[in-house]
């Protein structure tokens, strides 16, 4: 199995590469600068795995929630390689990673992530490990932070700077949580696990088929976001 992975969400920028059982794993938080830095670096990793775009099976992209600029390059390069080489793309949740990269802090089971939408808004994902790998507990979506759907867990850990409204999230989920990680970024390893998953389990679209999940119906930039 040959598979890229990319996600440019955020302000973190990853790039992974399988190859049988090589990995060969690119993160750098690089802020607003994805469409200047993502694609030497996936050349990079290509390069050292001395292949080809058209030797790869897929591309596994972050579908997001995030940075609106950010998913539309990512949905972009993606599309772009994917459809050069006549290959399928594997969407993956940037909240499964999140949850994924706690679990494998932490070994915690059960995860509510939650990242900042904007004011009082959360984007959200509750997440079951089953093994090793997240499995959601009912929808992702967006909704102030006290409006959240409960997943029904009675022990679980949050992660995601959208739990600097802890005390919301809390009330709306009607347990506490057993802990906290605020400061999270999705990591190469764990869009590449999921993905390779997916791509297992023929969880694959056309490539000019790929999108973005905003999560909201009326998309547009987080505060302070500009696109270039």
């Amino acid at each position: 199995m040959k598979l890229l992975a990319i996600d440019t969400s955020g302000e973190a920028q990853v790039v992974a590469l399988m190859v049988g059982e090589r990995r060969i794993l690119a993160f750098e938080v690089v802020g607003r600068a994805h469409s200047q830095r993502i694609l030497p670096a996936i050349e990079g990793v290509l390069t050292e795995a001395n292949i080809d775009v058209a030797d790869l099976d897929a591309v596994v992209f972050g579908q997001g929630p995030g940075s609106f600029t950010g998913l539309r390059i990512g949905v972009g390069v993606a599309q772009g390689l994917a459809y050069g080489a006549g290959i399928p793309v594997v969407p993956v949740s940037t909240l499964a990673c999140l949850a994924l990269g706690e679990h494998r802090r932490s070994d915690a089971t059960q995860l509510v992530v939650a990242l900042v939408a904007r004011k009082q808004e959360v984007f959200y994902g509750c997440y079951r490990i089953v093994d090793g790998l997240p499995v959601l507990v009912g929808e992702e979506g967006v909704a102030d932070a006290s409006a959240m759907p409960s997943p029904g867990f009675a022990d679980y850990r949050g992660v995601g700077n959208g739990w600097s409204l802890r005390d919301a999230i809390e009330n709306a989920v009607g347990a506490r949580a057993s802990g906290v990680t605020l400061d999270v970024l999705p990591q190469p390893e764990d869009l590449l696990d999921i993905g390779a998953h997916y791509f297992r389990e023929g969880r694959t679209v056309p490539a000019m088929q790929a999108t973005p999940q905003y999560l909201r119906e009326k998309v547009a930039a987080l505060p302070g976001e500009r696109e270039h």
